[in-house]
């Protein structure tokens, strides 16, 4: 596997869990062959409208909240807060952080997701 690897995708909506966790994030199903890349966190940046974000996605099929097996790539955005439904965008992956998991519980998965959240502020050098 090498990074940086690019992904493209129309903004659709999600199962919501990380609204739940304060933690919102741009679903897409890639568009690219993403066969060759291990499923779980990278650090990350996403294009919308030709500006650049830094960003955190898991790249996968979720198991811990849906047992569907359709890969998606789900991006959560530091410093953006605005309406990406239907928008294209592009996912730069970086940096590999962690496979994708089955968690036991949701509590299990912000927990963890909370600790991906701040290793990648420190990546991306940004407070939060």
């Amino acid at each position: 596997m090498r990074l940086p690897v690019t992904l493209s995708g129309t903004v659709s909506s999600g199962s919501r869990t990380g609204r739940k966790f304060d933690m919102p994030t741009a679903n897409i199903t890639p568009s690219e062959d993403v066969s060759d890349l291990p499923y779980g966190v990278y650090f990350s940046t996403i294009c919308i409208d030709g500006e650049i974000y830094p960003g955190i996605t898991d790249l996968g099929v979720r198991p811990t909240v849906s047992d569907d097996g359709g890969l998606r790539a789900e991006t959560f955005i530091y410093d953006y807060d605005g309406d990406l439904y239907t928008k294209k965008v592009t996912v730069t992956l970086l940096e590999f952080r962690r496979k994708e998991m089955k968690f036991d519980s949701l509590d299990d998965l912000y927990r963890t997701v909370r600790d991906d959240f701040r290793a990648g502020a420190l990546f991306h050098d940004i407070s939060v």
